[in-house]
């Protein structure tokens, strides 16, 4: 199947439907997707240093249904929630596929708003209009908005500070190939505060999945804002990953993500940091075997001033997997005193593994303080070795070789209780096992209420 027929047979579904079921406050944002899809199909080209098998195009070749209709879904939560982070003490929301549900409506703080963008109301459909607007020319971005039939409007008001963690759990369920267009729109007003925790879960395993979720965050001066995000869904599943997040000044944006289990998955960055003195901290960590695929995609844009930003991503790659880091910064013109590290460090334990990678720079401006470096290696035999002769078996040595390896992008984590727990998560993932849900948040939750639709 070619790109344009890729990505033009969900054009050809929406048509011969009459067009999706769209929320009344992203209408204008949808129609304009729809209209722009065909231009970018026609040209869309593909980049020779792209990883072939986690191209875009091909993430989308397959024949998924879709819900233009928005039909609510639900899924018992417990059985699919595994993250098992305990006694976190969170505000719980839900996608199933892409039904939004809001159990924690009735618990909110102070200053914490959250709403199904169907039931948004009037006053904030600007807002959340120009949090969902699609600037890109990606077919698979446009194809995410036009098929947007709810999402998650998260506000926080200025100088609130959430105590609270806001946890998102992803969760799939159908019998059939599904394609779930997830939007998380979040605006954190001056001098706001506020953690999301993102899980995603299938209830399915063996059913085909594209998961296809945008997050576009709006970091207003001197607002903070941490996100994480942690895949553990099943071999069947495809993902796309899309992060837009906008910076003013004096903000600070905390992202890291963690590829535990899964099939395809790409994850796409784009940071635009327009105000003076804001921080930002990206990094990732996938742990891929079998024929898993990890690609990590990163432009981040400097235009203010006086900014700081780190990336770290790390990748373990077993047996016939393959990972790519693409990363890129760009400083642009006038934006003096930046100071930028990109770090990309890889992990091979097989032969038949591979990883590529591509850290960038483009610097337009003189006053600045930037690096960029990237390694990809084996295991150390003469660790190992050593390791074996006190006892250790070699496998279990791989397993703490790894664990350590990868805890430097954990230990970044200032979120204590998920930090701790994701180094659980790492050496369960490593040893084969999953996490419990036994003692997570939700666990006493054994389904969505209609009364919580």
């Amino acid at each position: 199947m070619t790109a344009a027929e890729s990505f033009g047979q969900y054009l050809e579904i929406v048509r011969a439907h009459g067009g999706s079921k769209c929320p009344k406050a992203v209408e204008g944002v949808v129609r304009e997707a729809t209209e722009r899809l065909p231009r970018a199909i026609e040209a869309y080209r593909h980049d020779p240093e792209d990883l072939d098998s986690c191209r875009a195009d091909r993430i989308y070749a397959p024949d998924y249904a879709v819900n233009l209709d928005g039909v609510t879904m639900n899924a018992d939560v417990a059985a699919s929630f595994h993250c098992g982070v305990p006694q976190l003490n969170s505000l719980l929301c839900v996608y199933v596929n892409d039904s939004v549900h809001i159990p924690c409506a009735g618990k909110l703080p102070a200053g914490l708003e959250i709403y199904p963008l169907r039931e948004l109301p009037e006053e904030y459909h600007a807002d959340a209009a120009a949090l969902a607007k699609n600037t890109s020319d990606s077919p698979a971005g446009l194809i995410d908005t036009m098929l947007m039939t709810d999402g998650f409007y998260i506000r926080v008001a200025a100088g609130a500070v959430i105590d609270k963690p806001l946890q998102i759990v992803n969760i799939f369920n159908s019998t059939m190939p599904l394609y779930t267009s997830r939007h998380i729109l979040v605006h954190a007003l001056e001098n706001s505060q506020v953690k999301i925790l993102l899980c995603d879960h299938s209830q399915t395993p063996q059913t085909a999945h594209l998961n296809a979720e945008t997050v576009r965050v709006v970091a207003d001066n001197g607002s903070k804002v941490e996100l994480y995000d942690i895949e553990e869904s099943s071999p069947a599943t495809s993902r796309r990953w899309l992060l837009e997040a906008t910076q003013h000044d004096s903000s600070n944006l905390t992202v890291c993500t963690a590829f535990l289990r899964g099939g395809i998955t790409r994850n796409e960055y784009r940071i635009n940091v327009v105000g003076d003195g804001a921080d930002t901290s990206l990094s990732g960590l996938a742990i891929c075997t079998g024929s898993q695929i990890a690609d990590n995609r990163v432009t981040l844009v400097h235009r203010g001033r006086h900014c700081r930003s780190r990336q770290l991503f790390k990748n373990a790659m077993f047996d016939e997997s393959t990972g790519a880091f693409g990363g890129k910064i760009i400083v642009e013109e006038g934006a003096e005193a930046t100071d930028a590290v990109q770090t990309n460090r890889n992990m091979l334990a097989s032969p038949s593994a591979r990883m590529l990678t591509a850290p960038q720079l483009e610097i337009y401006c003189d006053d600045v303080k930037c690096g960029h470096g990237a390694t990809t290696g084996q295991l150390d035999e003469r660790a190992l070795f050593y390791m074996q002769s006190r006892g250790i078996p070699r496998h279990e040595a791989t397993m703490m070789l790894t664990q350590a390896f990868m805890s430097d992008v954990v230990d970044n984590i200032s979120f204590e209780v998920l930090r701790q727990r994701l180094h659980v998560l790492v050496e369960k993932r490593l040893n084969g096992t999953s996490g419990s849900c036994d003692t997570c948040a939700a666990a006493c939750r054994t389904n969505i209420s209609k009364e919580e639709q």
